[in-house]
Protein backbone atom coordinates (compact mmCIF):
# COMPACT_ATOMS: atom_id res chain seq x y z
CA UNK A 1 0.00 0.00 0.00
CA UNK A 2 2.86 2.66 1.25
CA UNK A 3 4.51 1.77 -2.27
CA UNK A 4 1.45 2.27 -4.22
CA UNK A 5 1.09 5.66 -2.55
CA UNK A 6 4.66 6.41 -3.09
CA UNK A 7 3.93 5.86 -6.90
CA UNK A 8 0.76 7.94 -6.93
CA UNK A 9 2.70 11.18 -5.57
CA UNK A 10 5.52 10.58 -8.16
CA UNK A 11 3.12 10.66 -10.63
CA UNK A 12 1.16 13.73 -9.27
CA UNK A 13 4.26 15.73 -8.57
CA UNK A 14 5.20 15.42 -12.27
CA UNK A 15 2.29 15.81 -13.61
CA UNK A 16 2.76 18.86 -12.06
CA UNK A 17 5.81 20.09 -12.90
CA UNK A 18 4.69 19.08 -16.31
CA UNK A 19 1.76 21.44 -16.07
CA UNK A 20 4.18 24.46 -14.95
CA UNK A 21 6.43 24.08 -17.55
CA UNK A 22 3.45 24.03 -20.49
CA UNK A 23 2.17 27.20 -18.61
CA UNK A 24 5.13 28.97 -18.76
CA UNK A 25 5.81 27.78 -22.40
CA UNK A 26 2.74 29.34 -23.34
CA UNK A 27 3.03 32.73 -21.56
CA UNK A 28 6.36 32.89 -23.23
CA UNK A 29 4.72 32.17 -26.54
CA UNK A 30 2.16 34.47 -25.65
CA UNK A 31 4.03 37.31 -25.19
CA UNK A 32 6.10 36.91 -27.89
CA UNK A 33 5.76 39.75 -30.82
CA UNK A 34 7.21 39.39 -34.12
CA UNK A 35 9.66 42.41 -34.69
CA UNK A 36 7.96 45.19 -37.12
CA UNK A 37 9.35 45.42 -40.53
CA UNK A 38 7.85 49.29 -40.77
CA UNK A 39 11.27 51.70 -40.83
CA UNK A 40 10.83 55.17 -39.50
CA UNK A 41 13.36 57.88 -40.71
CA UNK A 42 14.09 61.42 -40.41
CA UNK A 43 14.80 64.21 -43.25
CA UNK A 44 16.05 67.40 -43.01
CA UNK A 45 17.70 69.56 -45.62
CA UNK A 46 17.90 72.20 -48.13
CA UNK A 47 15.82 73.02 -50.89
CA UNK A 48 16.88 75.38 -54.12
CA UNK A 49 13.16 76.86 -54.32
CA UNK A 50 12.51 77.97 -57.65
CA UNK A 51 9.16 78.54 -60.36
CA UNK A 52 8.88 76.83 -63.35
CA UNK A 53 6.19 77.95 -66.33
CA UNK A 54 6.24 80.78 -68.75
CA UNK A 55 5.04 83.34 -66.01
CA UNK A 56 8.00 82.50 -64.32
CA UNK A 57 11.04 83.85 -67.18
CA UNK A 58 13.90 85.95 -65.55
CA UNK A 59 13.35 84.43 -61.78
CA UNK A 60 15.96 82.99 -60.06
CA UNK A 61 16.22 79.93 -57.27
CA UNK A 62 16.10 80.84 -53.76
CA UNK A 63 17.21 78.87 -50.59
CA UNK A 64 14.79 77.01 -48.26
CA UNK A 65 14.31 73.93 -46.45
CA UNK A 66 12.73 71.12 -46.13
CA UNK A 67 11.69 68.69 -42.96
CA UNK A 68 10.01 65.31 -43.16
CA UNK A 69 9.03 62.56 -41.02
CA UNK A 70 8.81 58.97 -42.78
CA UNK A 71 8.08 55.79 -42.94
CA UNK A 72 9.17 53.13 -45.43
CA UNK A 73 6.85 49.52 -45.52
CA UNK A 74 8.79 46.52 -47.26
CA UNK A 75 6.80 45.57 -50.11
CA UNK A 76 8.31 41.54 -51.03
CA UNK A 77 11.29 40.80 -50.23
CA UNK A 78 13.56 42.07 -52.97
CA UNK A 79 14.20 45.26 -51.90
CA UNK A 80 10.69 47.39 -52.75
CA UNK A 81 8.95 49.57 -50.60
CA UNK A 82 5.87 51.60 -50.24
CA UNK A 83 5.79 54.93 -47.79
CA UNK A 84 3.83 58.58 -46.55
CA UNK A 85 5.21 61.31 -45.03
CA UNK A 86 4.60 64.66 -42.91
CA UNK A 87 6.19 67.49 -42.54
CA UNK A 88 7.67 71.28 -43.55
CA UNK A 89 8.82 72.98 -46.08
CA UNK A 90 9.33 75.97 -48.12
CA UNK A 91 8.71 77.38 -52.16
CA UNK A 92 9.67 80.76 -53.23
CA UNK A 93 12.18 82.68 -55.49
CA UNK A 94 13.87 85.89 -56.09
CA UNK A 95 14.13 87.98 -59.13
CA UNK A 96 16.39 91.06 -59.19
CA UNK A 97 15.81 93.20 -55.71
CA UNK A 98 12.39 90.57 -55.14
CA UNK A 99 12.56 88.03 -52.55
CA UNK A 100 9.51 85.69 -51.76
CA UNK A 101 9.30 82.51 -49.81
CA UNK A 102 6.42 80.88 -47.97
CA UNK A 103 6.46 78.08 -45.61
CA UNK A 104 3.98 75.21 -45.56
CA UNK A 105 2.67 72.30 -44.12
CA UNK A 106 3.89 68.71 -46.88
CA UNK A 107 1.90 65.62 -47.21
CA UNK A 108 2.99 62.69 -49.12
CA UNK A 109 0.13 59.84 -49.14
CA UNK A 110 2.02 57.59 -51.03
CA UNK A 111 5.53 57.03 -52.35
CA UNK A 112 6.93 53.99 -53.95
CA UNK A 113 11.04 53.12 -53.77
CA UNK A 114 13.07 50.49 -54.34
CA UNK A 115 16.47 49.52 -52.35
CA UNK A 116 18.96 48.07 -54.47
CA UNK A 117 22.23 46.77 -53.05
CA UNK A 118 25.27 47.85 -54.42
CA UNK A 119 27.74 47.02 -51.93
CA UNK A 120 27.54 45.61 -47.87
CA UNK A 121 25.44 48.24 -46.25
CA UNK A 122 25.11 50.64 -49.46
CA UNK A 123 21.76 51.07 -51.27
CA UNK A 124 20.51 53.09 -54.26
CA UNK A 125 17.12 54.19 -53.58
CA UNK A 126 15.30 55.75 -56.47
CA UNK A 127 11.68 56.74 -55.48
CA UNK A 128 8.59 58.05 -56.83
CA UNK A 129 5.39 59.68 -54.63
CA UNK A 130 3.08 62.35 -54.68
CA UNK A 131 2.47 65.24 -52.16
CA UNK A 132 -0.11 68.00 -50.77
CA UNK A 133 0.94 71.12 -49.21
CA UNK A 134 -0.93 74.15 -47.52
CA UNK A 135 1.22 78.02 -47.52
CA UNK A 136 0.45 78.79 -43.81
CA UNK A 137 2.91 81.60 -44.30
CA UNK A 138 4.29 83.74 -46.86
CA UNK A 139 6.70 87.06 -47.30
CA UNK A 140 7.30 89.32 -50.59
CA UNK A 141 10.07 91.19 -49.94
CA UNK A 142 11.72 94.43 -52.13
CA UNK A 143 13.29 97.38 -50.92
CA UNK A 144 13.28 96.59 -47.02
CA UNK A 145 9.14 96.54 -47.47
CA UNK A 146 7.55 93.12 -47.63
CA UNK A 147 3.58 91.94 -47.87
CA UNK A 148 1.98 88.58 -48.02
CA UNK A 149 1.27 86.97 -51.29
CA UNK A 150 -1.95 87.40 -50.25
CA UNK A 151 -1.82 90.81 -50.62
CA UNK A 152 0.57 91.06 -53.80
CA UNK A 153 -2.48 88.28 -55.20
CA UNK A 154 -5.05 91.34 -54.66
CA UNK A 155 -2.79 93.94 -55.75
CA UNK A 156 -2.30 92.51 -58.92
CA UNK A 157 -5.84 91.55 -59.66
CA UNK A 158 -4.77 87.63 -59.58
CA UNK A 159 -5.68 84.88 -57.14
CA UNK A 160 -3.53 83.05 -54.70
CA UNK A 161 -3.55 79.08 -54.50
CA UNK A 162 -2.04 78.45 -51.06
CA UNK A 163 -2.15 74.85 -51.94
CA UNK A 164 -0.58 72.64 -54.20
CA UNK A 165 -0.18 69.08 -55.18
CA UNK A 166 2.75 67.89 -57.05
CA UNK A 167 5.23 65.05 -57.58
CA UNK A 168 8.05 64.16 -55.66
CA UNK A 169 10.94 61.76 -57.72
CA UNK A 170 14.35 61.35 -56.72
CA UNK A 171 17.17 59.22 -55.44
CA UNK A 172 18.98 58.23 -52.69
CA UNK A 173 22.18 56.81 -51.30
CA UNK A 174 21.85 54.74 -47.99
CA UNK A 175 25.12 53.47 -45.54
CA UNK A 176 23.67 51.55 -43.31
CA UNK A 177 20.71 53.41 -41.48
CA UNK A 178 21.99 56.94 -42.76
CA UNK A 179 20.92 58.13 -46.30
CA UNK A 180 21.68 61.18 -48.55
CA UNK A 181 18.40 62.25 -50.73
CA UNK A 182 18.14 64.03 -53.96
CA UNK A 183 14.93 64.98 -55.03
CA UNK A 184 12.68 67.40 -57.49
CA UNK A 185 9.31 69.00 -56.02
CA UNK A 186 6.98 70.03 -58.85
CA UNK A 187 3.73 71.21 -58.30
CA UNK A 188 0.38 70.56 -60.88
CA UNK A 189 -1.10 74.27 -59.49
CA UNK A 190 -0.51 77.58 -60.51
CA UNK A 191 0.94 79.16 -56.96
CA UNK A 192 -0.99 82.74 -58.93
CA UNK A 193 -3.62 82.21 -61.48
CA UNK A 194 -3.71 84.01 -64.69
CA UNK A 195 -0.36 84.91 -64.30
CA UNK A 196 0.87 82.85 -67.55
CA UNK A 197 1.32 79.39 -65.45
CA UNK A 198 3.86 79.37 -62.37
CA UNK A 199 4.34 76.47 -60.65
CA UNK A 200 6.14 75.35 -57.71
CA UNK A 201 9.84 73.69 -58.81
CA UNK A 202 11.90 72.30 -55.92
CA UNK A 203 15.39 70.67 -56.04
CA UNK A 204 15.95 69.59 -52.28
CA UNK A 205 19.11 67.80 -51.11
CA UNK A 206 18.42 65.61 -47.33
CA UNK A 207 19.84 63.98 -44.83
CA UNK A 208 18.26 61.27 -42.99
CA UNK A 209 18.63 58.80 -40.55
CA UNK A 210 16.18 55.21 -39.91
CA UNK A 211 15.24 54.39 -36.34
Amino acid sequence: MKKLASIVAALLLCTGIHAQIVSSTSRSIKTERTPSETEWLIRLGMNMMNFAGDGAEGVDSKIGYNFNIEFNKPIGDAGGYWGMNLGLGSRGFKADDVKCIAHNVQYSPITFGWKIGVADNIKIDPHLGFYASYDFSSKMKESGESISWGDYADAMSVDYNAYDVGLNAGVGIWYDRFNLDFCYQRGFIDAFSDFNGVKTSNFLIRLGVAF
